[in-house]
């Protein structure tokens, strides 16, 4: 019965090959597991930046917008001060 014993060695060599991909796959997924924790931790990270840069944004606006409030007073000033020598003048 030499039939059968070739038919169970093909079984287990089957078995065999089915386990070594189990393998691989758990591999393969603790693997992801890993990647998607790394890329978790790098999207948080970026987040970080990205808040802190919109913050920084925010302030360097406010202060351009405070400056040019402050340089529009000064030129209005100025303009009020040169209509009051010339109507001195007149």
């Amino acid at each position: 019965m030499w039939w059968r014993s070739s038919r169970l060695d093909r079984i287990e060599q089957n078995m065999e090959q089915m386990q070594h991909h189990m393998e691989q796959m758990r591999q393969n997924m603790e693997q992801m597991q890993q990647n998607t924790e790394q890329m978790r931790q790098s999207i948080y990270e970026l987040a970080e930046i990205s808040n802190a840069t919109n913050r920084r944004i925010d302030r360097f606006v406010e202060e351009m917008r405070d400056s040019n409030r402050e340089q529009k007073e000064r030129s209005e000033q100025l303009q009020r001060a040169v209509e009051y020598l010339l109507s001195k003048d007149s």
